[in-house]
Formats: structure tokens, C-alpha cells, sequence
């Protein structure tokens, strides 16, 4: 359990079995690295204030950013919801997510996952303006309202929408390169 704690540097949390929680608000200007073992939950929501989060292990991830997240390679065996409360959400690493991820950029901001993903479960987005998404594989698509524009990529596959609804006010474009897409 994290209490609330300003790191003016890198903060890298490592369990061998248990979760990582935080109880008050983190605040690190530096890389932040998490690893629950087992793999175990990660639920950093109290609005903490990062730069770049990767998670080494972890099963289902919850990450709260008052600002601006970025998102280092990471490695989820369960759902990840990430969530900031005005700014924007991107990565600069592959997100590898077993389960379902969902995603909300405050004010709205834009969303920009552009690496070369892989998302088993669906991708929603319940608060965004403009999103990019590219999966390295099939992207499933889950519920959208965004305000602005989609770009939606399947490097390698298809892409379904078996979530739910698309509400994309702005232009949206599709690229699946599967045989047959």
C-alpha cells in the first residue's frame, strides 16, 4: 500500500505476490515501473500525478492521472481501465492486455495508443476527443463517445465492435489488413 508521496524521480514497486494499492495521492516526475507478482492487481486511483507507468506484471490494472499519462510497454493478464482527469493518454511501449481495457481522457483530451499493440479483449473509450488506436493483431472495439475523430488499426487482422455502441461525431476510418478485411 502507497501512501501519499511526491517522488521527484523514477519509482519502481515490486511485489513477489501481493497487490499494489495507494491510499493518498502519488506524485512522480520520473518513469514509475509496477510488477505484481503472482500476477496480482495493480489500483493506482486516487488520482495520482504521473509521467510514464509501465507495468512489468500485473492482472487487472486500474491507473488514475490527474494530468497527462503516458503508458510504457506493459504486460496485463487482466483488464485495464486508465483514466485521467484532463489531459491526455498515450504510450510509448506495447501494451500487451489480456482482458477487456477501457479508457477515459478527461476534458475530453485525445487518446493515442499508436504502437504495436495487442489487445485480447475489447478497447472502449467512454471519454475522449481524438483517438487513435492500433492493434498489432485483431482490434475488438467496445463502446466509443468520444467528441472528435477515430482511427481505428488492425496491423495483422480484423476489426469487430461486439461492445457496444460507436458514437464518433467526427470523421472515423478503419484499416484492417487481414486477408479478407
Amino acid at each position: 500500500i502507497l501512501g501519499a508521496s511526491t517522488i521527484s524521480g523514477t519509482l519502481g514497486v515490486t511485489t513477489t505476490t501481493g497487490t499494489i494499492t495507494d491510499t493518498g495521492v502519488l506524485t512522480v516526475t520520473g518513469a514509475t515501473t509496477l510488477t505484481a507478482g503472482g500476477p496480482s492487481d495493480i489500483t493506482l486511483d486516487n488520482g495520482g500525478n504521473f509521467s510514464t507507468v509501465a507495468v512489468t506484471t500485473g492482472a487487472n490494472v486500474t491507473l488514475v492521472d490527474s494530468n497527462t499519462i503516458i503508458l510504457g510497454t506493459s504486460t496485463i493478464g487482466g483488464t485495464l481501465s486508465v483514466t485521467t482527469t484532463t489531459g491526455t493518454i498515450t504510450d510509448s511501449g506495447v501494451l500487451t492486455v489480456t482482458g477487456a481495457t477501457t479508457l477515459s481522457a478527461g476534458g475530453p483530451s485525445d487518446i493515442t495508443l499508436d504502437d504495436a499493440n495487442q489487445f485480447s479483449g475489447a478497447v472502449g473509450v467512454s471519454t475522449g476527443a481524438n483517438v487513435t488506436i492500433v492493434d498489432a493483431v485483431g482490434l475488438d472495439l467496445g463502446p466509443i463517445a468520444i467528441t472528435g475523430t477515430l482511427a481505428a488499426t488492425a496491423t495483422t487482422g480484423n476489426i469487430t465492435s461486439t461492445g457496444g455502441a460507436l458514437d464518433i461525431p467526427g470523421a472515423a476510418t478503419f484499416t484492417a489488413s487481414a486477408v479478407g478485411a
